[in-house]
C-alpha cells in the first residue's frame, strides 16, 4: 500500500514506482465537481493508462482496468464523504494505492467488523 497526500493545489503531479511500474500521477482539481480527476501515465511504456478519471471516497478507481492495483480516495477524518471544498484536500483527503487483493480484504474486513 502506498499513500499519496493531497494538497489544495489546482494541479499536483507525483511519480511513484509500484508494482514493477514507474508511474506519473497528475491530479487536477475540478471546481464544479469539488473533486480531483487524475491522469495516470506509464513512464516505462511512454503511454497514458487513463486520462481524466475521477476519484470518490471509498470507491476503487481503476478496478475495471487490467492492473494489479486500484486508487482509493480516503477521508482521514472518517466522515466517509467526498470533499465539500478545495481545502478538504489539504487536510482531510489522501489517495491510497493498493493492490486489488488489499482492497478486497479491506472490504471484507469492513463488512465483518
Amino acid at each position: 500500500m502506498h499513500i499519496l497526500n493531497t494538497t489544495s493545489d489546482d494541479v499536483l503531479e507525483q511519480t511513484v514506482s509500484l508494482f514493477d511500474m514507474n508511474l506519473r500521477i497528475t491530479l487536477r482539481y475540478n471546481s464544479i465537481l469539488r473533486g480531483y480527476q487524475f491522469d495516470l501515465f506509464d513512464i516505462d511504456k511512454n503511454k497514458f493508462i487513463t486520462k481524466n478519471k475521477g476519484l470518490s471516497v471509498g470507491s476503487p478507481s481503476l478496478i475495471e482496468f487490467n492492473l494489479p492495483f486500484v486508487l482509493v480516495l480516503k477521508d482521514k477524518f472518517g466522515r466517509g464523504v467526498n470533499a465539500t471544498s478545495k481545502e478538504d484536500f489539504n487536510s482531510r483527503m489522501q489517495i491510497v494505492i493498493m493492490s486489488k487483493e488489499e482492497f478486497r480484504a479491506s472490504i471484507r474486513q469492513g463488512f465483518s467488523g
